[in-house]
């Protein structure tokens, strides 16, 4: 049985659960967030989103994801995003479901043709979900991610909205 999720706007009072998530060595290991991640670096995280432009939680009956848009080009009107999944909201869908509803959202913004996931190339997981939310492999990233502290080789995903106004959204 899959759960409904919704998606919304990263609030302070997300701390807690993000704090409790990003103790998940998963989540260590694909991500460039602080080791060890602190409360605090939670909090500042759900109060500034740390530089990224915009973040979103998914969540069902408790929040159970990260979506963050690190940055918007203006020139190319490229999103660069990011995202993590806790592990009590893995293998239910909530991260396609999330990056599904992301899209439709951005969709909407005139600012925005092309949205990119930049994935280490072994994160087996989070390029099949990329791939399940509709994102097409690109090829190798021109740079690196850091994982866990590491450089390791990336590739990119992208998800091109038409000129038309309709997207190639999943069902």
């Amino acid at each position: 049985m899959t759960s409904q999720f919704n998606l919304r706007p990263l609030a302070t009072s997300d701390a807690d659960w993000i704090f409790e998530a990003c103790q998940d060595q998963e989540i260590l290991k694909w991500t460039q967030i602080p080791r060890p991640y602190t409360h605090h670096h939670a909090l500042e995280f759900a109060t500034t989103m740390s530089g990224d432009v915009e973040v979103w939680v998914v969540e069902s009956d408790r929040p159970v994801a990260v979506i963050g848009v690190h940055s918007i080009n203006p020139a190319t009107r490229i999103a660069d995003i990011g995202y993590w999944c806790a592990p009590w909201g893995r293998r239910q869908g909530a991260m396609k479901s999330g990056l599904t509803q992301f899209l439709s959202k951005t969709e909407k913004n005139p600012d925005v043709a092309i949205v990119q996931a930049t994935i280490a190339e072994s994160n087996l997981a989070s390029r099949k979900t990329a791939e399940a939310a509709g994102f097409t492999l690109v090829g190798a990233a021109d740079r690196s991610c850091n994982c866990g502290g590491e450089e390791v080789s990336a590739v990119n995903y992208e998800y091109a909205f038409t000129s038309a106004g309709f997207s190639t959204l999943p069902l």
